[in-house]
């Protein structure tokens, strides 16, 4: 049996193929993905077979080749093997040998044309209908595993005939697309962590955006399906009942959502109803499930957890009420406050009590509530991005807080326990208390502004109301920060002070105060009869003052510095002024010298007496750099002074003649008094904390006539750290005091030279 034409066959086959339809079909090809304007849909029909490309690398680099064009390009060659015959080798003489080149030829060419008419259906399919295209595409990302990296392309593809289908309101592409996104969801928020927050692929949240904004611009008619679920929040808040945490990133992109379709009211009207319901059924409060044996909640966490999720949900959703104020979109606000899908009404995103419109009003005016993203960030407004007015997003929220609370007045009470006009109950907190209080002005504020909106009463119907409840307004204002003022007062009164706080109070002191002494130490000698004897006597005391009880006790205002304060006070002002003080008192003589004659006054006043020394108090850098150059600059003894005239200033006198500091212990009746306790046993300091506003201690709060101002809510406690030291100076001293011209102060006419008179050399000639 021989095999004949092949060659007008094949041949003609393959050159119909290759000169006629490769042209056409790779034009078509070309123009995959035009039709949904897509980027990602040429992508998946080069992943297809036989289009699919093959790599190859050659001297390190990568060649690609589809499979089709490979085929093509090995059927021609296959022709070679007719063109060149040759005797079979070995000398094989069958069939099958003698007719290989034809069968090459034939099953190559078998091959490319079955490949041919399949690359034909991919085109025919990816340049088709959209439907069939859509199921291919879904069918396809369904079948890939989740680590396959052309699986995102897949969905990036659906996402983008998503796109088509509400542009060109292709009906037929919906009910595909609503089960694939609900199939995409629900598989993501089945296989999530029930205890972590969800974050959907980014392409999903890109996804719902976009249809937003088409939602804005496109008059969808047939596609309301899709529409209603990217708008109205359920793909993204889950149309399940898994009880997953709604992450930050969804609630981001919420937000720009809602900022995209804040001018088109019907839009957002169908995000209130969804989240009504979501509120209503998915974030019921978790109810504690208390052990009586063991006698604590066992679900406390859960219950925890529960309420920090409702309250991030509803501070979104008065941050949207601003938002819409904001807009001037009040028919939108009237839709707000009327939406209810029960009967009473419930309104599930509204407030019931004064109680939580004060609450969340604190909560937006105060930006320091918001350690993590500032309110103004997190619910950014339109024209409200820059630096000179991002803060009025809080004004416009507080705003529309101030609106909920005219709503209270005009609610109906539907049950006894309902009282939606009641004064709120006030935190017990201190500095809570305090930040209501500030807030009231604010609110005031707020709440006159929105009254004197004419337009906005108007179309909420709250124009007679605002008429008739003008001054219960002002006196329920009135009557919130005298409530206020009084509780902060008496949570003042019985706060108990910190012991912990004493306690750092007498540990921080103690060091302060016992360095400021030892900075001293090398201008005293041990204390003997002579300065027993002395007539100067210098004491330095401690002292007693006032300070604010919120610095002493919890959970009220902080103090800085509460614990330091007061010792370093009593070290800058008493000890390091009245020790160097002291030798201004004890001085015996005094000399003004010009800078260029200090050092021949110091070698004609001390002259070779080893046993005179240079006290020197705060000198500047001149006249140190003078002094460190000389022969006396072992001599001089540095010491700092608090008094603001002692500058530059030397006292020369005789080692012995340095004075003694004693430090005597108190009296009894004075520690009994002060209620002191001991902080330091060699110094003899003494500190003490009371609370003069209890009972007990009313003779020490009398004492201070703090009777003038009782409405003052700057409670007080007495703070003491007492010792008394002695600084002795002896008769026989002789200390002379030499100070330094300058340009920048009169001190009078400076002394000569020739007026320098020489230390005594010993203390027989001082005592004659």
């Amino acid at each position: 049996m021989t095999i004949e034409n092949v060659i007008e066959i094949c041949v003609a086959i393959d050159i119909a193929i290759l000169g006629i339809a490769y042209p056409i079909i790779v034009d078509k090809i070309s123009n995959i993905g035009d039709k949904y304007q897509s980027q990602y849909i040429p992508v998946l029909f080069n992943n297809e077979f036989p289009q699919k490309s093959l790599k190859f690398v050659y001297k390190e680099k990568e060649y690609k080749v589809t499979i089709f064009k490979l085929l093509l390009v090995f059927t021609l060659v296959s022709f070679l093997f007719i063109i060149f015959k040759t005797e079979p080798f070995w000398g094989w003489d069958n069939w099958m040998i003698n007719n290989s080149s034809n069968l090459i030829v034939i099953t190559f060419s078998f091959v490319l044309t079955i490949l041919f008419f399949l690359w034909l259906d991919k085109v025919i399919l990816f340049n088709g209908k959209s439907s069939s295209l859509l199921i291919h595409i879904v069918k396809k990302y369904d079948a890939l595993s989740e680590e396959d990296e052309i699986r995102q392309y897949y969905l990036k593809a659906i996402n983008e005939l998503t796109y088509y289908a509400v542009e060109k309101q292709d009906e037929h592409l919906q009910e595909t697309l609503l089960e694939f996104y609900y199939k995409t969801f629900a598989n993501i928020r089945r296989a999530h962590a029930k205890n972590q927050p969800l974050e959907y692929p980014v392409d999903l949240y890109f996804m719902v955006n976009k249809l937003n904004e088409e939602s804005t611009v496109v008059q969808n008619r047939k596609l309301r399906a899709i529409e209603h679920r990217a708008v109205s929040g359920i793909w993204l808040l889950g149309e399940d009942f898994e009880e997953i945490t709604i992450s930050e990133e969804t609630y981001n992109w919420l937000w720009r959502n809602i900022y995209t379709i804040c001018d088109y009211p019907r839009l957002v009207k169908m995000f209130w109803a969804n989240s009504s319901q979501y509120y209503d059924f998915r974030l019921q409060p978790i109810h504690q499930n208390y052990d009586f044996e063991a006698r604590e909640i066992i679900n406390k966490q859960e219950v925890a957890r529960r309420e920090k999720e409702r309250k991030r949900f509803i501070e979104f959703h008065y941050a949207l009420g601003g938002l819409v104020y904001y807009r001037k979109k009040y028919d939108l606000l009237k839709y707000f406050f009327e939406y209810s899908q029960s009967l009473p009404p419930k309104y599930v995103l509204l407030p019931e009590s004064m109680t939580e419109i004060f609450y969340w009003f604190e909560h937006f005016r105060n930006e320091f509530k918001n350690i993590g993203t500032p309110i103004d960030l997190k619910y950014y407004f339109p024209e409200l991005d820059n630096l000179g007015n991002r803060r009025q997003v809080n004004y416009w929220i507080c705003s529309y807080l101030t609106i909920l609370f005219i709503r209270q007045y005009s609610l109906n009470q539907y049950y006894t326990y309902q009282n939606f006009t009641d004064l709120p109950n006030l935190p017990d907190d201190i500095r809570e208390l305090g930040n209501w209080l500030d807030s009231t002005s604010f609110f005031e504020k707020c709440l006159n502004n929105v009254i004197e909106n004419k337009d906005l009463t108007k179309a909420l119907g709250y124009e007679e109301l605002v008429l008739q409840k003008k001054e219960t307004f002002k006196q329920f204002i009135e009557e919130l920060k005298e409530q206020i003022t009084n509780k902060i007062g008496e949570q003042k009164r019985n706060a108990e002070l910190s012991k912990e706080m004493i306690t750092h109070f007498y540990e921080s002191s103690t060091p302060i105060l016992t360095e400021a002494f030892e900075v001293y130490n090398p201008i005293f000698i041990p204390l003997d009869d002579e300065h027993n004897e002395g007539s100067l006597k210098l004491s330095i005391r401690g002292a007693i003052i006032l300070m604010s009880k919120s610095g002493f006790t919890e959970n009220d205002i902080p103090h800085l510095n509460y614990d330091t304060f007061f010792a370093s006070s009593i070290a800058r002002e008493s000890i390091k002024r009245y020790i160097p003080n002291s030798f201004f008192v004890a001085k015996t003589k005094r000399y003004l010298l010009k800078r260029e004659d200090l050092i021949t006054s110091l070698s004609k006043l001390i002259g070779e007496n080893s046993e005179i020394i240079i006290v020197g108090i705060n000198i500047q850098y001149r006249v140190r750099e003078i002094l460190e150059n000389s022969s006396f600059k072992d001599r001089i003894i540095h010491i700092p002074s608090t008094e603001y005239n002692s500058q530059d200033l030397l006292f020369v006198l005789r080692k012995d003649d340095l004075p003694a500091v004693e430090h005597r212990d108190l009296l009894d009746n004075e520690k009994e008094e002060l209620k002191l306790v001991s902080i330091n046993d060699e110094l003899k300091i003494y500190a003490s904390v009371i609370d003069i506003n209890k009972e007990e201690n009313k003779e020490i709060k009398d004492k201070w006539n703090l009777d003038n101002e009782p409405d003052n809510l700057d409670l007080k406690v007495q703070l003491a750290l007492s010792f008394l030291s002695i600084i002795h100076w002896k008769d026989t001293r002789e200390v002379i005091q030499i100070n330094i011209t300058s340009e920048f102060r009169e001190q009078g006419i400076p002394n000569h030279i020739n007026d320098i008179e020489p230390l005594n050399n010993d203390n027989k000639e001082r005592t004659s």
